[in-house]
C-alpha cells in the first residue's frame, strides 16, 4: 500500500484516523484545498482524502472545488467526517465522491477502502481504455467499409462515362467524401485532360502532374502526396500528415479509385478506335460499291458492244459475198463461219450473265455491311452494336457465289 500515492487534505486540523492513513501509503499532506489542487495539476496521484474529522461536518463547497471537471480528472476522492447523515451521504455521491468514512470505523478498514477505491479507479481506466480501442477499433471497420461501399460505387458508375469530362467529375464526386481537395490529370490517345473538382484546370497543378507522371508511384511533398498511375495523375493537396492511419487509408483507397479510371479511360480509347476503324471500313464499303457499279456498268456495254460489232461484220461478210465470185463450198464455209461467231458471241454473253448475278449479289452485301454501319435503336451504344455486327458476320457470313 506505501507506493499508492495519496494527497491527504485535513480541515483545521488531522485526525487521528488521518495520521493512521498518512503513515499507512505515500502521503501527501495538506491544509488547504488550494494547495490539494495545485498538487494534483503538478503531478499524478492515485487518490485524494479528504479529513473533516475535526470540524464534525463535510466540507462540500471544498468537495466541489475538487470534483470540477478537468482538476482530478479520474482522481478518487474519499471524504472523512465525524458522522454523517444519511442526506450527507447522499449530497457526497451525488456530487461525485468515491467514498464516505465516518470515525467510527476500524483504521485498517479505511486504509482497506481507501485502497479499494484505488483499485476501482485502476479497473475503471483499463475499462475505459478498452472501451475506447473498441469503439476506435469499430469505428475503424465502419469506415472501411464505407470507404469499400464508396468505391464499389465509383467502379460501377465509371462504366456510364462516356468521355474525359464525365470520369473526372465522377472521381471528384467520390473523393468529396474524403474531404480531399485535389487535381486531376489523365493522359490519353483523346487527348490530356487536366482539371480541378469544378471541372477547370489550373496552369500550376496541370505542370506539376505533367513533369512529375513518370517520377514514381507516390511523390510526398509536406500535406502534399502525388499518385500516378499508367495513364492517371492525382494531386492530392490536403493529406492529414498527422493521423498515419488515415494517411494509408486515402493512399490505398484513392489508389484503387486511379486503378478504376485508367481502367475505363482504356475502354474509351479503345471504343474510339473502333468507331475510327468503322467509319473507315463505311468509306471504303462506300467506296467499293461505286467501283463496283461503274464496273458492272462498263462490263454490260462492253458485252453489248461486242455482240453489236460481230452481228455487224457477219452482216457485211453476207452482204457481200454473191459479189465475190466464191465456189459454192466457200460460200458455205463463209456463212456457217459468220453463223457459229454469232452463236459462240451470243453464248459468250449469256454466260456474262452469270457474272451479272455476281455483281448483284456483291452489291447486295455491300449495301447490307453499310446498313450494319447505323445504329439498330435509338440511343443504342455504337460499342456494343459493332461487337453485335461483327460476331454476327462471324456466324453467319457473307455468301457472294
Amino acid at each position: 500500500m506505501a507506493t499508492k500515492k495519496v494527497v491527504l487534505l485535513y480541515l483545521e486540523q488531522i485526525s487521528a484516523l488521518g495520521e493512521h492513513i498518512a503513515q499507512h501509503f505515500d502521503a501527501e499532506i495538506v491544509s488547504s484545498v488550494e494547495t490539494a489542487l495545485n498538487l494534483l495539476a503538478t503531478s499524478d496521484y492515485d487518490i485524494v482524502v479528504y479529513d473533516c474529522i475535526k470540524v464534525g461536518v463535510v466540507d462540500m463547497r471544498g468537495c466541489q472545488q475538487l470534483l470540477e471537471p478537468g482538476v482530478m480528472a479520474d482522481t478518487p476522492l474519499v471524504v472523512m467526517a465525524e458522522s454523517y447523515e444519511v442526506e450527507d451521504k447522499l449530497r457526497a455521491l451525488e456530487i461525485g465522491c468515491d467514498d464516505f468514512l465516518d470515525n467510527s470505523i476500524f483504521k485498517e478498514e479505511a486504509c482497506t477502502r481507501i485502497t479499494k477505491s484505488i483499485f476501482n479507479q485502476i479497473a475503471r481506466r483499463q475499462l475505459k481504455s478498452r472501451l475506447q480501442d473498441a469503439n476506435q477499433a469499430a469505428h475503424t471497420a465502419l469506415t472501411g467499409a464505407s470507404d469499400l461501399g464508396a468505391n464499389i460505387q465509383f467502379l460501377l458508375a465509371v462504366h456510364e462515362s462516356d468521355n474525359l469530362d464525365q470520369l473526372g467529375q465522377q472521381l471528384f464526386h467520390t473523393l468529396s467524401r474524403y474531404g480531399l481537395h485535389c487535381s486531376l490529370q489523365m493522359r490519353s490517345s483523346l487527348g490530356t485532360k487536366n482539371m480541378e473538382a469544378h471541372g477547370m484546370a489550373k496552369d500550376l497543378e496541370s505542370q506539376m502532374l505533367e513533369q512529375l507522371a513518370n517520377n514514381g508511384r507516390y511523390i510526398d511533398f509536406g500535406s502534399r502526396t502525388i499518385i500516378n498511375f499508367e495513364r492517371v495523375s492525382l494531386l492530392i493537396k490536403n493529406m492529414p500528415a498527422d493521423d498515419a492511419d488515415k494517411y494509408g487509408a486515402i493512399k490505398d483507397n484513392t489508389f484503387s479509385l486511379l486503378q478504376g479510371l485508367n481502367a475505363r479511360i482504356l475502354v474509351l480509347e479503345d471504343k474510339q478506335k473502333l468507331i475510327e476503324e468503322k467509319a473507315h471500313l463505311k468509306r471504303i464499303s462506300e467506296d467499293v460499291s461505286v467501283v463496283m457499279v461503274t464496273l458492272k456498268e462498263s462490263y454490260q456495254k462492253v458485252m453489248c458492244d461486242i455482240v453489236n460489232e460481230v452481228e455487224n461484220v457477219a452482216e457485211l461478210i453476207q452482204s457481200r459475198v454473191p459479189t465475190l465470185a466464191l465456189t459454192e463450198e466457200n460460200e458455205e464455209f463463209l456463212e456457217h463461219a459468220t453463223i457459229r461467231a454469232i452463236e459462240e458471241t451470243n453464248r459468250i454473253f449469256n454466260d456474262g450473265l452469270v457474272v451479272d448475278e455476281v455483281f448483284a449479289k456483291l452489291e447486295m452485301a455491300i449495301e447490307e455491311s453499310l446498313e450494319s454501319f447505323e445504329p439498330h435503336h435509338s440511343g443504342g451504344d455504337t460499342y456494343t452494336d459493332t461487337l453485335l455486327v461483327a460476331r454476327n458476320m462471324d456466324e453467319s457470313g457473307v455468301e457472294l457465289f
